[in-house]
Order: structure tokens, then C-alpha cells, then sequence
């Protein structure tokens, strides 16, 4: 059993079931990653068993709408609900299943003088339920029904006083919106919101329910870990990654090396970004910045591990990273590609603060700065993160960047240790590439905006309309793809490949080719261009 489907509209219990998923051999999908129309209707009913069985039955027929209603495919729904034992009775909890919409209406001071009026007991329980949709090949094999459901919960109190605290930017459902932030679990020594993972993690009630869900899978054979068959590549070239401070000209040096010496360039920044969106979607009002920082003090192998995924399945190619910020997550990657047989050169690029501010007021990027105090200030938040302790590191090769760009691709040469291939043509290969048939949607998009690819910050981005037009004017009829596809591609899922702006007026989103998704671009048309031959 490869993937899980998750039916919910909420971002964050999709990124919690994501992380309660973390080792298991499974990937939980969001609905949106399996079709654009999936969802289902929750109704607002008090019996537990009514609520589960009419969600259940609406996202049946939504499935069975989408079609990916398979005899083998599974989903889960999931509910929680919460008992104030002052406030429920035997046959009804307060507020139970409708905890989300009650916690709109309810303030701390409401609920602690309704507790006081009912005889001052604060005690409470947290409950998930997560459903699993048995599909219909095995439900005569297990002898069992339509569905099965999984309990977990935890019992504590309400707080005595209401106590402040901000969100966590890693794991965002330890939060201060939700009853998290007054439901102190037996044994913690805050509310659940305020606590660290390491805490949260012993009286999480969604654990406990999907922890018995993965034991059940487990039990029948559907959860295996796969045995990886790896084998050492004949490592022709050096493997580079390239660290240094803003606009120190780690990405003029990654994509030389991807342009001259067919590089594959991965920017762990774009792998950062990918992990923000999974966990806030676009846009929010925690800034990457902050969230990367905490995210390399929390899990600094974040990046790192969703780009040795990346990797591992173009293991022999020659490859440059920019961008990482932490030795550990450095260190995480070298190990783990290590088990294939890649070798890295470590390299920061040391570039002057006047040079690299100056480069930074003339690129002019969405997110920059124009003065050199909050310039500084991004600096010193880079420092924390362990720039210094990556220039600083004995293993570090240093790479001067303050004369002119031939001085520093001739420093770059020099360390490759042969000469350039020069510079892609790009006119020819997308002209071979657009006579081909049948290319896959998301090669179409990536060759589509490689089209459009300027190397100044100033490059557009587009719609997904603008997107599919695009690609219809570049390849053969039998390759052109509906804008409809184009829209569904990018509603499905985030990628690396991709920079988000969002429209101020419209509130609509808008892509471009991310630095990752120009590597893979242009090394894609390269091998392309140079093996395919134009249909007949």
C-alpha cells in the first residue's frame, strides 16, 4: 500500500497526518493531490456514529464522482471532539462534535464562568476519530464492513488562566486558536498548544488513533518497508554544494555549473519553501524567514531530506545544491547520498556586504530590502541559522566574489577542472522537443516556462490560462494540453519547481520557474533534445 487518501479541506490536520505518517511506508494525500473536485459535506449532527456515517457516505459519492473510487484504493476522514465534563451530561457532550464551530463563539472567560456556575469541575477529554474506507476487494477477506474506525484519546483540564503563546511554525496544529490552548493533557506541564513536539507528542490524541489505524495496515501486510536496491554510480564529476550569504552569487555559480557543465542545480530554498506551503499553504502571516529558522532548530534535516528524495532518483547525475543554511542539514545529506557513492565539495561563496547589498537593491526581488539595517538584520538571522559555521568548517572551500562575473566563472572552471560545454541552445532543443508526442503534462509545464526564463528577478509569472497557452504554442498538436489540466496540476499539489506570487487585487496565483525547476528544465531538454528524434 503506496498511498493514503486524506478527505479534508484543512491544511493543517493534513500536515499533522503527514507527520504522524513520518517513517511509516506510506504517503497520506491530500484530497486535492488525487482530484481537483473530491470533497465531502460534514454535517453538523450531535450522535458520533450519524456524523462519521454521513460523512463517510458523501465522500463516497464524491470519490465515486472523481474516480478514485478503486476496488483497492483507501481514504480516511477524520473528526475530533471534545467532552467538558461540567458542561456535558450521559447522553450529551459539550461541545462535542461541534467543538470547531463552538471554539468561534466561546472566549476563556465565558467557558471558566460557565465551569464555575456548573460546580468548578475542569476536566475534559480530546477524542479523533479517524475513519478508513475499506475498499470493496478486501472487505469479504477481512470480513468486515464498508468502513472500520480508529479511537484515540487523551484526558486533562481546562486551564485555570488563560496563558499567551504564539502558534508553533513547524508544527502548526500545537496552536492557540484551537482547544489546544486551553485543554492542559494529564501530565503536561502546559496546554497542548504551548508545548515542544517532543512533549506534544506523548498526549496527542490524533496519534493515538493513527497510530492504531497504521498497526491495523500493519497486521494485514498493506504497510511494508521497501528494500532499497541501491548501487554506486561511476562518479565521473564532483558533487557541489554552495553556501554563502544573500546575493553572494551562490546561484550565478550553481547555474553556470548546470548551463556550462550540466549540472543538475537544486535550491534548498525552494525544498524550504515546499515544506512551509505543506504546512501553511500560501500565503500566511509567519514569514519563510522565521519558519526556516525554527524549522533547522527543530528538524534541521527538513530540506535536506526531501532533497535526497529528489535525488535518488537521478542518483548518477553530477548535481550542485545552493542554498543550505545549517552544517547539519549538510551533513544529513552528504550521509545519506553517501549510501550511493556521491561525494560533495563544500563551497561559500565570501562576498563583501557592500557588493552583496548593492546586488540586492539592483535585483529588486519580491521579499527584499532596501536598507542596510534590515539588510543586516537578514544576515544575522543566516549567521543563526550556521552560515558561519559552514565558512568556518575545515572541509569548506572558499570561492572570492567580489571582482567581475569573468573572474569568478573562471574561479568556478578552475575548480570543476575542465572546460565548459557552452552556453544551451535553446531555440533548437525546444524546437526538437516541441515535434515530440505525448509529453507529459508537468514536462510541458516545465519547458513552457523555461520559454519565459530571464535570469534577472524580474521574470513574470503566469496564470495557469497564460500557462496552457504557452505550451500549446510550443509543442505538436498531439502533445497540447487543456488549460483545465494546467489549473488542475497546480491546485493538486505544491512543487519545488515553482515560485508562487499571489495577485493583489484578484487574490488568484501565479507561477514561474523556481531555481530547481530551471534545473530541472534545462537539464530535462538537454537529455531530451539530445537522444529524441522529431516524430515522423
Amino acid at each position: 500500500m503506496a498511498a493514503l487518501t486524506f478527505f479534508t479541506s484543512n491544511p493543517t490536520k493534513l500536515a499533522h497526518a503527514r507527520y504522524l505518517a513520518e517513517g511509516e511506508p506510506i504517503e497520506v494525500l491530500g484530497f486535492r493531490q488525487r482530484t481537483y473536485h473530491a470533497g465531502y459535506e460534514e454535517p453538523r449532527l450531535q450522535s458520533r456514529e450519524d456524523l462519521l456515517k454521513a460523512s463517510y457516505e458523501s465522500a463516497v459519492q464524491q470519490a465515486r464522482k472523481a474516480r478514485i473510487l478503486s476496488p483497492r484504493h483507501f481514504f480516511i476522514l477524520e473528526d475530533t471532539s471534545v467532552t467538558i465534563n461540567a458542561l456535558s451530561s450521559p447522553t450529551e457532550e459539550v461541545p462535542g462534535l461541534d467543538v470547531k464551530y463552538w471554539m468561534r463563539e466561546t472566549t476563556f472567560s465565558s467557558l471558566d464562568a460557565s465551569i464555575r456556575k456548573a460546580g468548578g469541575n475542569r476536566r475534559a477529554v480530546v477524542r479523533s476519530d479517524v475513519l478508513l474506507h475499506i475498499p470493496s476487494a478486501y472487505r469479504k477477506l477481512w470480513g468486515v464492513g464498508d468502513y472500520i474506525v480508529f479511537t484515540g484519546e487523551q484526558s486533562g483540564s481546562i486551564v485555570n488562566q488563560e496563558q499567551i503563546f504564539t502558534t508553533n511554525v513547524m508544527y502548526p496544529w500545537l496552536d492557540n486558536q484551537t482547544f489546544n490552548k486551553w485543554f492542559q493533557p494529564d501530565g503536561a506541564s502546559g496546554p497542548l498548544g504551548s508545548l515542544s513536539i517532543a512533549d506534544a507528542n506523548k498526549y496527542d490524541f490524533r496519534r493515538k488513533a493513527f497510530e492504531k489505524l497504521f498497526q491495523f495496515l500493519k497486521e494485514r501486510k498493506l504497510l511494508r518497508s521497501p528494500t532499497p536496491q541501491r548501487r554506486l554510480p561511476l562518479q565521473r564529476d564532483m558533487n557541489y554544494i554552495i553556501c554563502g550569504y544573500t546575493c553572494a552569487g551562490k546561484t550565478t555559480a550553481s547555474q553556470y555549473l548546470a548551463r556550462s557543465f550540466d549540472y543538475l542545480h537544486v535550491e534548498a530554498s525552494d525544498f524550504m519553501h515546499l515544506a512551509y506551503y505543506m504546512r501553511h499553504d500560501v500565503p500566511d502571516r509567519i514569514s519563510i524567514g522565521d519558519f526556516a529558522e525554527q524549522a533547522l532548530i527543530e528538524k534541521p534535516e527538513i530540506a535536506a531530506e526531501a532533497i535526497a528524495k529528489y535525488l535518488e532518483a537521478d542518483v548518477e547525475s553530477p548535481c550542485v545544491i545552493s542554498g543550505f543554511r545549517s552544517i547539519r542539514e549538510i551533513d544529513w545529506l552528504v550521509e545519506k547520498l553517501g549510501e550511493y557513492g556521491k561525494q560533495f565539495r563544500i563551497v561559500f561563496v565570501d562576498t563583501s556586504e557592500a557588493a552583496r547589498f548593492a546586488r540586492m537593491v539592483e535585483r529588486s526581488r519580491s521579499g527584499d530590502v532596501s536598507d542596510m539595517a534590515r539588510f543586516r538584520s537578514r544576515d544575522e538571522q543566516q549567521k543563526r541559522m550556521g552560515l558561519e559555521v559552514i565558512a568556518n568548517d575545515p572541509r569548506t572551500a572558499v570561492w572570492e566574489n567580489d571582482g567581475d562575473l569573468s573572474q569568478y566563472l573562471k574561479i568556478i572552471e578552475n575548480d570543476v577542472g575542465r572546460y565548459p560545454l557552452g552556453e544551451p541552445d535553446l531555440d533548437r532543443w525546444l524546437s526538437k522537443v516541441g515535434q515530440q508526442r505525448r509529453l507529459k503534462l508537468e514536462d510541458a509545464i516545465l519547458f513552457a516556462l523555461l520559454t519565459r526564463w530571464a535570469d534577472d528577478e524580474k521574470r513574470p509569472c503566469f496564470t495557469t490560462s497564460e500557462i496552457a497557452k504557452i505550451i500549446n504554442e510550443l509543442v505538436s498538436e498531439t502533445s497540447q494540453k487543456h488549460k483545465d489540466n494546467v489549473s488542475r496540476y497546480f491546485n493538486q499539489n505544491f512543487y519545488a519547481y515553482y515560485e508562487i506570487e499571489i495577485d493583489p487585487v484578484r487574490g488568484t496565483r501565479r507561477y514561474r520557474l523556481s531555481n530547481t525547476g530551471y534545473g530541472k528544465a534545462l537539464r530535462m531538454l538537454r537529455k531530451r533534445a539530445q537522444t529524441s528524434e522529431p516524430s515522423r
